[in-house]
């Protein structure tokens, strides 16, 4: 690709010619209606790490070793003030811990876990079964759904919303704000769904205050760090992130996966005759579809893989490339469940492996359990063509299927 385009910025005096390839982590992602082929294919197109005049100017990894490299030197490569794009940055979107590193981090980290502990997650199973059966008995005799409306939104929001405690009506209005936040690619987009989001978030803090539950919000609001309680301000930024995460990438995760099955009948006949494997079925399609693209900011001048950067830089680690990086595993584009066991990155990696990985696990398990049970064999319906968005978390806009 031609690094000659007037309409972006310069690209800095320390970036080589070499290492220079546009690629729109936003538009480029989506072409071809295939996220994942687009981060696949940069593996044969581009350097391992390169920079990109798009979205700011920044670097992108996609190589496995290089992004676990990165993830796991925060000291070099951090989480704070590295914001996704400048527009994400102006818009002054606190999501800690995530946006933290060390020793703060693990300190606020503790704190969701609290809720998100293996040992609270688990008393969620009955309720995720129920809500998935209910769901899955309704569109059952309709011989057919448009699946992300139906199942994958409703699932995991739903179980969010109940662990948080908030109105469960209001659900798909919370997910639209949570998309035009993540996936927007201009600030004015994202700038009304922030506010509706902030305006919320900060009514939902005073209800806990004047009347606390055992809800996450009352959780935090109760909780202490080195001795202090925790700020109403920054409660409101931890559930920024709760906000977010919990609305978006579990959806993301079961529509990717259901998508797999629905084109590969004889995996979809695997798993009905061996439900067993169903948990493993789960981390290779976490692997196999991976979709965060994770920012961090260099802290200081560094050379990093024989790569000169700068302090102040941004780079952009691809989970998507890096988990199907044929490097680091023999035919990664299949789904393999004799393959070894891989240490994907799906969940990111190092010290900030996200928080919410065990009760996405068990949505997804319980789940794909309860649907192959009660749905017949099931395509994607024909002449569908899925439309995707790139940016923070990749996703499909909607899925239709038909049985």
């Amino acid at each position: 690709m031609s690094i000659f385009n007037k309409q972006l910025p310069p690209v800095p005096d320390h970036v080589p010619t070499n290492l220079v390839y546009e690629f729109d982590i936003f538009s480029d992602s989506a072409r071809g209606g295939d996220v994942h082929a687009s981060h696949k294919a940069l593996h044969g197109s581009a350097p391992d790490i390169f920079y990109t005049p798009h979205n700011g100017g920044h670097w992108i990894a996609t190589r496995m070793e290089d992004v676990r490299d990165i993830m796991q030197t925060p000291e070099l490569f951090s989480s704070h003030k590295a914001p996704f794009s400048p527009d994400v940055g102006k818009l002054g979107l606190s999501l800690p811990p995530q946006d933290m590193d060390r020793p703060d981090h693990t300190l606020y980290r503790q704190l969701l876990m609290k809720f998100l502990s293996p040992q609270r997650v688990v008393q969620l199973e009955g309720q995720v079964r129920a809500l998935a059966v209910g769901l899955i008995e309704d569109v059952k005799p309709k011989g057919g759904c448009e699946f992300m409306s139906s199942v994958s939104v409703p699932i995991p929001v739903k179980t969010f919303m109940g662990l948080m405690h908030m109105d469960l009506n209001r659900y798909e209005e919370f997910v639209r704000w949570a998309n035009g936040i993540l996936a927007s690619d201009t600030m004015l987009k994202r700038l009304l769904p922030f506010i509706r989001m902030r305006f919320y978030l900060k009514s939902l803090i005073r209800q806990r205050i004047k009347q606390p539950s055992d809800d996450p919000v009352s959780i935090l609001l109760a909780s202490e760090v080195n001795g202090e309680e925790l700020s109403h301000k920054r409660v409101l930024e931890m559930c920024n992130l709760l906000f977010l995460a919990g609305l978006d990438t579990v959806t993301n995760a079961m529509t990717f996966s259901i998508k797999h099955l629905a084109e590969n009948p004889e995996f979809q006949q695997q798993l009905r005759d061996n439900p067993d494997q169903i948990p493993a079925a789960v981390e290779e399609l976490l692997r196999r579809y991976a979709f965060p693209n994770i920012p961090r900011r260099v802290t200081e001048d560094t050379e990093f893989k024989g790569v000169t950067m700068r302090g102040g830089d941004r780079i952009i680690c691809s989970l998507a490339a890096a988990n199907n990086d044929d490097r680091a595993l023999e035919n990664p584009h299949h789904v393999d469940l004799d393959r070894p066991k891989f240490r994907h990155m799906a969940f990111n990696g190092g010290p900030h492996n996200c928080a919410g990985a065990t009760l996405a696990r068990l949505e997804l398990r319980v789940f794909l359990q309860e649907w192959l049970a009660r749905i017949p064999p099931f395509s994607v319906k024909e002449g569908f063509k899925p439309e995707v968005r790139g940016g923070a978390v990749m996703a499909m806009e909607s899925l239709e299927l038909r049985w």
